[in-house]
């Protein structure tokens, strides 16, 4: 049995840390989402544990960071995600369209979308709160033309719309509020009370098309994927078919996934009471070792012989309780058949945490990579230059 080795991020020569606050490629920046690791990590994991022309693969890839980064090296990146806002915006990442075609969209959506039409009396007042009723009216005129439309294009556009739904930019339509999180109607009505802020009139297609060329920016990557909207458990993969795995599964329920998308969610047609039934959350440390040992089978199932699983999860506070996730999880790892082969342990600022909110004893503390490997698997002697990652 290996010994297994833990190592500082910073003792690592050519680390993710190396490569500069924002790294990576403009479709990163598509969407925001709580809970998302540096794109630097993914690429970093992707170059020292697979190879061009593999399938990479995130069970539970949130907003796409790691299949993305996988697609921009040459690999066949693969997500999945059950939550419905970040199946969107992976599948976005992972099969972009062309500004042209955006363009066009945005062209057909200008003739056939009537929002004179609209009551926005129809909406919630919760969602009403966060818009002026000209930009609402858009926002649901182009929410009705992209309901039940599946193609790359229409995906690519709800992706985009989940992007400046929210936030303090020159595109965002609501009213200045946070960009990674839905906030609570209550809160931002009272604290919009207080500091007068405005709900801006938008022209939305306008703020789309501007998102898009943001987006779009650095170009689309060579390879293109695939995603998928399914139980983690359950993944419709041959046995053996996938080369690697990066993922960053559930952090007990201490992440709310739901509720902190729940106007995302909304858009998109759905109740986050009801995807939050569907996400796994629990505070139990039993629970949560069952139902992850039931995804590390799985993984072991996707994984050919010789090959990495890299699973970044935390140190976190359960009930005033100090939790070492990657400890917690080599033995569930192990019982599934693969080989603890080290942990990498990376400090989060409190500038990077999920929520600003919580108190310093709340939330991630510090970052754990924990390394498995199904058989003899060797790490690849390739150091990362992240100048010249950047431009790829």
């Amino acid at each position: 049995m290996e010994c297994l080795q833990y190592v500082l991020s910073s003792e690592i020569a050519d680390s993710w840390k190396l490569a500069g606050k924002n790294w990576g490629s403009s479709l990163h920046r598509i969407m925001s989402r709580t809970g998302s690791f540096p794109p630097a990590l993914a690429r970093w994991a992707v170059e020292k544990f697979s190879d061009r022309g593999q399938v990479v693969l995130d069970p539970f890839s949130g907003k796409g960071t790691a299949p993305l980064e996988a697609c921009l090296s040459n690999r066949f990146g693969v997500g999945n995600d059950l939550a419905p806002e970040a199946y969107v915006v992976t599948r976005a990442k992972v099969n972009p369209v062309m500004l042209r075609d955006v363009r066009s969209w945005v062209e057909r959506a200008a003739k056939t979308m009537r929002p004179d039409t609209v009551s926005v009396y129809d909406v919630e007042e919760e969602v009403r709160v966060f818009y002026h009723p000209t930009t609402l009216r858009q926002i649901l005129a182009i929410r009705e033309l992209l309901m039940d439309a599946d193609d790359d294009t229409s995906n690519f556009v709800k992706a985009l719309m989940l992007g400046i739904l929210h936030g303090s930019s020159e595109t965002s339509l609501s009213l200045p509020c946070s960009h990674s999180f839905s906030m609570a109607p209550g809160y931002i009505k009272r604290y919009a009370g207080k500091h007068r802020l405005r709900r801006p009139v938008r022209n939305v297609l306008s703020c789309l098309l501007r998102k898009a060329g943001s987006v779009l920016a650095d170009g689309l990557p060579p390879v293109r994927g695939a995603c998928f909207n399914t139980d983690a458990l359950k993944l419709p993969l041959a046995d053996e078919s996938v080369d690697l795995i990066i993922t960053s599964p559930p952090y007990f329920n201490l992440q709310t996934y739901a509720w902190d998308n729940w106007l995302r969610l909304w858009f998109l047609g759905h109740d986050y009471r009801d995807v939050g039934r569907r996400l796994f959350g629990t505070q139990s440390i039993e629970r949560y070792v069952e139902f992850m040992e039931k995804a590390l089978r799985e993984m072991f199932r996707l994984l050919r012989d010789n090959s990495f699983c890299i699973i970044v999860v935390g140190e976190v506070t359960l009930k005033r309780r100090r939790v070492d996730m990657a400890e917690l999880l080599v033995k569930p790892a192990e019982r599934a058949g693969f080989t603890a082969r080290a942990v990498i342990s990376d400090g989060i600022p409190r500038s990077h945490k999920y929520l600003m909110y919580l108190k310093p004893w709340q939330g991630v503390g510090r970052e754990r990579i924990l390394v498995l490997s199904k058989g003899q698997a060797v790490m690849r002697n390739r150091a990362v230059n992240w100048s010249e990652a950047a431009s790829t």
